[in-house]
């Protein structure tokens, strides 16, 4: 079953309309300048169009099916922890955290440090010096660990870097469409074209997540030896993905809600692009930032953010709305618990259909993009609230800008009932 939250979740299947009341409210600090309602900015929006597939689910899995793995340092982890706390601190998650001997050796307080973070990871060290060789050893490091420790059986072994952010509901979305009894690789390939010609479409890229059904960890932790022949391929990732693919003879199953991220810069284009329904996002604040820094600049505020909204709109987190209010030549797109936005043109069907490249300007794999929108206004999520009656729950969310100018904020209230 999915994780339950204290908010209600949204119909994911058929395209609808929704009626959206919008209100504005300028403010210099804490004093409310003015409240106006935007009457052209309320009435229907349609939903528009997302790269989710959604497939019918033929087996029912929880979050205790899953086994998580991943290794690090010491070091590396006390600046990625909050991308951990993110799915690691959710109720019936295992996983386990894999160091290098020495260094856990020298940090033992390390184990204490997750327990006050409430990441409830096992710990093991491993002999293995180089990274790139304790990343190919983590499916047979957590088939084993589970063996010995096992409650229940694991139907599903997931494997990651310590940036990798899990969205464990969408996640066990994707799951219900496969039987863990088939063997099944599952992931996807880099979004970036560079990285894709350079280091290959065979494998699963660690960031994004790497996924094996129980069948297929069983059959590759029986290989550790075999596999060591592919120690000289540029990441463990690699390595992987050669083991499964030429010695077991499996394929990787792509899967595009699973999310690399190899570009850099502005990612807010790709984030309004119709990504609903995300597995992963990876380099988060390294490569990345989920919001411009006049908004928030901190790791942990922004964690924050992005909990609250998947918390608040679970599987509807980044589904895209739009009006097209055309005496004013505008097009306001709403992404649900991330941004509001008014382009000051019409943006057609197949124009939304496309990404706005926001970022550096290096291409996509598998989208198309579109130039980047120089005359638009963007409010970005900042706090929600719900009520609930016997029939319907309502949603009032706030998306905020922050401007340069005396100090002003500008905010905008969406409020809808589901």
């Amino acid at each position: 079953m999915l994780n339950k939250f204290a908010t209600g979740t949204f119909d994911n299947n058929a395209k609808n309309l929704k009626h959206i009341h919008v209100q504005i409210s300028l403010r210099t600090n804490t004093v409310a300048l003015n409240i106006t309602h935007l009457t052209y900015f309320c009435g229907e929006y349609e939903e528009t169009a997302s790269i989710s597939v959604t497939k019918p689910a033929i087996q029912k899995y929880t979050t205790e099916d899953i086994y998580f793995a991943l290794t690090t340092s010491t070091k590396r982890i006390i600046n990625t922890v909050h991308y951990i706390k993110f799915w690691a601190k959710l109720p019936g998650i295992n996983c386990l955290i894999v160091l290098e001997q020495n260094d856990f050796d020298n940090n033992r307080n390390i184990t204490e440090y997750l327990i006050h973070e409430g990441i409830p990871c096992n710990i093991q060290s491993s002999n293995i010096a180089r990274y790139e060789e304790r990343y190919l050893e983590l499916f047979h490091l957590a088939w084993n660990y589970q063996e010995i420790n096992k409650r229940k059986a694991i139907e599903w072994f997931a494997v990651g870097d310590d940036d990798t952010v899990w969205f464990i509901n969408n996640l066990l979305r994707v799951l219900q469409q496969y039987n863990s009894s088939n063997t099944i690789y599952l992931g996807d390939i880099s979004d970036n074209r560079d990285q894709v010609q350079h280091y290959g479409a065979y494998f699963a890229y660690g960031g994004g997540g790497i996924v094996l059904s129980r069948s297929l960890a069983l059959i590759f932790s029986t290989y550790p030896e075999k596999c060591k022949q592919y120690l000289n391929i540029f990441g463990g990732d690699g390595m992987i993905g050669k083991c499964i693919t030429e010695i077991l003879k499996v394929g990787l199953v792509k899967n595009h809600n699973f999310h690399q991220m190899d570009h850099h810069g502005d990612m807010t284009g790709y984030l309004e692009s119709g990504i609903n329904g995300l597995v992963t996002l990876h380099h988060m604040f390294s490569y990345w930032r989920p919001f411009p820094k006049r908004h928030t600049n901190k790791i942990n505020e922004t964690m924050y953010l992005l909990q609250l909204a998947y918390a608040t709109f679970d599987e509807t987190f980044l589904k895209r709305y739009v009006r097209l209010h055309r005496e004013a030549n505008q097009t306001l797109l709403l992404t649900m618990g991330y941004s509001f936005t008014i382009f000051n043109r019409i943006l057609l069907p197949a124009e939304l259909n496309l990404v706005e490249n926001t970022w550096d300007g290096t291409k996509m794999i598998a989208r198309k993009t579109r130039s980047k929108e120089n005359k638009k206004t963007t409010w970005y999520f900042r706090r929600s609230s719900t009520e609930t009656s016997y029939k319907s729950t309502r949603y009032r969310t706030v998306y905020e800008k922050r401007s340069d100018s005396y100090g002003q904020i500008s905010n905008i209230e969406v409020v809808f009932t589901n």
